[in-house]
């Protein structure tokens, strides 16, 4: 048979398109590869990115207590929270429904801060809210809570002023139910104690435990604040007047509203406090430090007026 012989330029032509046809292919499998590298690349980043999110968010969920603190204390420029309000629930005797009027409140203090003094202020029965009220009204102020255990349910006010007790001490010596003190930092001091009173405007509204523990605390804060010659003001956000044996009208500076300020004579105070709180103790025992007393003790108190123990 004949053998055909094609020409070496066919021969050539048929190389060339093998070539080109492998290259595309080449080439198709580069651009695949490269397709694939772009997609793995945007999948890692978009999971870095993710993790990156994450991460940020639970930084700000940690980080959001602490700027909310800051953001709180910036508001003061000296601020020194002795204590945080309780996150139990609130005891209803120590509950004051008087609104703080806080243009009153400023109206009262506004002349012990002249000169751009900074006053040293300890805040009573204050909530968180009214803290942050004080904060702002008086930014160059030191602002401090202090922190007071509610007195025990057993203390009422039949306790503190009994029909009877035990004069003559036969059977047991009288004595008077405690009330929890102040809790500050030794040393510490106060320009101005100020306190938020309960006030039920009911009859024997006087006779509220209570209204008298925080009184009692507030003028032991006042006493304690005196020490060297320091002009020490007392201010009770209050419907009804304070007890007015331990804060008399001679005292009251200025009232504003539901806001008295007062500068009490620190002198008279101690010796209000040195009594007991109320008739269920003599204010001096008839047998003291192994003496006998020939004519009897009288029934002193520091809410000893008629009006306020019965």
């Amino acid at each position: 048979m004949e053998q055909r012989h094609r020409p070496a330029a066919a021969a050539d032509d048929t190389t060339k398109r093998r070539t080109t046809k492998n290259k595309s292919f080449k080439d198709v499998e580069n651009y695949e590869v490269l397709v694939l590298e772009k997609n793995c690349g945007c999948k890692f980043k978009s999971l870095r990115y993710l993790l990156i999110a994450i991460v940020s968010a639970t930084f700000l969920t940690l980080l959001t207590p602490t700027l909310y603190e800051r953001q709180l204390q910036s508001s003061s420029r000296y601020v020194d929270v002795d204590w945080i309000w309780d996150k139990t629930s609130a005891d209803p005797r120590y509950v004051s429904s008087a609104d703080v009027q806080w243009a009153d409140v400023y109206t009262a203090i506004e002349d012990l801060s002249a000169g751009n003094q900074e006053l040293k202020i300890g805040l009573l029965n204050f909530n968180s809210t009214e803290y942050g009220s004080w904060s702002r009204i008086l930014p160059e102020s030191h602002v401090s809570i202090v922190r007071l255990e509610h007195a025990k349910d057993s203390i009422t006010w039949p306790k503190l002023y009994p029909e009877w007790i035990d004069e003559e001490e036969e059977s047991e010596i009288p004595s008077c139910p405690s009330f929890p003190e102040p809790n500050v930092r030794r040393g510490a001091w106060f320009d101005v104690v100020a306190v938020k009173l309960p006030c039920t405007r009911v009859a024997g509204w006087s006779r509220d435990v209570a209204r008298l523990h925080l009184q009692l605390s507030a003028a032991k804060l006042a006493v304690t604040s005196s020490r060297g010659n320091r002009k020490v003001h007392v201010l009770f956000v209050t419907d009804c007047f304070p007890i007015p044996n331990l804060f008399p009208c001679k005292n009251l500076v200025k009232h504003e509203g539901n806001a008295w300020l007062y500068r009490p004579d620190l002198k008279a105070v101690r010796e209000k406090l040195r009594l007991p709180v109320g008739s269920c103790e003599l204010a001096i025992p008839l047998k003291a430090k192994g003496k006998t007393f020939l004519s009897r003790p009288k029934k002193r108190s520091i809410c000893h007026d008629t009006a306020f123990s019965k």
